[in-house]
């Protein structure tokens, strides 16, 4: 055991993971479950109990409306009971106080959710994942405007050899200070329109020590796999950076000298061009790219101790400097939405090419990778506990749609076979489906588990 892990602070890490884990997932399927309460009540529709947690009551107490309004002992999450989620042609109910079976009377089917409209039913069942992507985006929105977004300063400290940038003539150090005549606060300035306009040449107006130079340069057009298996077409590319930590495990040769799987070789190597210009190798995409460098020597100190935390990667700048800008309402809610429709693109895209096995990316985890990314969240700080519950939240409205029966996504194939066919799906055919569908998703969650397992033991 590494000396600086003592077991009280290995039980605190623990406790403080565990504790960020449960009231993230916890938070994340209450809110998805209040927004099918809402959708409910806006229809008329009575809820018999809104839970958080399972198991059995701690606590309770029934509005005016008839709602239960409960605490549970297990407190992972919540659910919503809609009352009179039964077959129309026999709505039948089991009373609890009688213990036995009985019809619903005129007043309750006025208020069960059986007797609403299809696509009353099919909001309700839409209004959960809707409402994640509405408490991913205001989180979102929020974390902007109180903490900002990472600024990237506008100094090149790498360099893709034989591309734009390299041949334009730009070195090592330069700043940005103008791209055709608007001033540069931000790399991503320069990215987002390089990325979109790769036919036109730009004017560069640049700080190159004391002197102030103006540079031409056109983008390269690129169509790439990126490294998760998803295609990416019709974008421009540069070929420069403002870099901040390479690990070592992606470099693939230092000076033309291969490394690859070889962590101990590159980080010698590394240790001896430290402050100098050195070609390093390695996947932005699908394809390898050798970029200039340097790696400074005072943010690399960490590399000749094999307990530190950060021995695995080596940094070109210092990430405890990185500057964060304050976003106003409409810009922070702009971005925020903007960052989650890439979002859902991406998870969608990763979902396609899992689908087709072409990527290393490990297709499922279970609790413990939750737990793991929750960890390096608290980590990091708070900006980054709150990005993990939008991650968390988005994934849960995702999950939530895929067509599988217990999902939301499930019931909604159902009411969408019934708007286009008018007849309801069987009860004895859901039943089916749950069945298969309740094997099928514990099956997933198994082997999730036991791949966290083997992971861990392999570690």
């Amino acid at each position: 055991m590494p000396a600086h892990l003592t077991l009280a602070k290995i039980a605190f890490l623990i406790f403080s993971y565990g504790i960020v884990t449960v009231l993230s997932i916890a938070l994340v399927i209450i809110i998805h479950e209040f927004g099918h309460y809402l959708a409910a009540r806006i229809f008329g529709i009575r809820i018999t109990r809104f839970s958080l947690g399972f198991g059995k009551e701690l606590w309770g107490k029934t509005d005016r409306l008839g709602t239960r309004w409960s605490v549970s002992r297990i407190p992972v999450g919540g659910y919503t009971e809609i009352f009179g989620d039964v077959d129309p042609d026999k709505p039948v109910i089991w009373d609890t106080e009688n213990q036995c079976e009985r019809h619903l009377t005129e007043d309750e089917l006025k208020v069960a959710f059986c007797t609403k409209k299809v696509w009353q039913r099919m909001v309700v069942v839409m209004a959960g994942p809707a409402i994640n992507i509405v408490l991913a985006l205001s989180l979102l929105a929020f974390l902007y405007m109180l903490h900002g977004i990472q600024k990237m300063p506008p100094i090149i400290n790498s360099i893709a050899i034989g591309k734009a940038a390299d041949e334009a003539g730009f070195k090592l150090g330069d700043r940005l200070l103008k791209m055709d005549g608007r001033p540069v606060s931000d790399m991503e300035d320069i990215y987002d329109i390089t990325s979109k306009d790769w036919i036109n040449p730009h004017k560069y107006t640049v700080q190159r020590n004391n002197k102030i130079l103006t540079i031409m340069m056109t983008a390269r057009e690129i169509d790439f796999t990126d490294r998760k298996g998803r295609k990416v077409e019709n974008r421009g590319r540069s070929g420069m950076l403002n870099g901040t930590v390479v690990f070592l495990k992606d470099i693939i040769s230092i000076n033309n000298v291969p490394t690859k799987d070889n962590l101990d070789f590159a980080r010698e190597l590394l240790k001896q061009k430290l402050g100098q210009p050195v070609d390093i190798e390695f996947n932005l995409t699908d394809e390898s790219d050798v970029f200039r460098t340097i790696f400074p020597k005072e943010l690399n100190h960490h590399l000749d101790n094999p307990e530190d935390e950060y021995y695995d990667r080596i940094f070109i700048r210092d990430t405890s400097t990185i500057e964060y800008k304050r976003l106003g309402p409409i810009e922070a809610f702009s971005k925020a939405a903007s960052q989650i429709w890439t979002g859902l693109q991406e998870t969608v895209g990763l979902f396609r090419v899992l689908y087709k096995g072409k990527t290393d990316e490990k297709p499922i985890g279970g609790v413990a990778v939750v737990a793991k990314y929750a960890g390096n969240s608290v980590k990091e700080g708070w900006p980054n506990v709150v990005v993990f519950v939008v991650i968390l939240s988005i994934g849960i409205a995702l999950i939530n749609l895929l067509p599988i029966p217990l999902l939301d996504g499930g019931f909604l194939i159902f009411l969408i076979y019934e708007a286009f066919t008018g007849r309801r799906v069987s009860p004895r055919v859901q039943t089916y489906a749950f069945a298969i569908a309740l094997v099928f998703m514990g099956g997933i969650m198994i082997i999730a588990n036991l791949i966290d397992l083997i992971d861990f033991l392999n570690d």
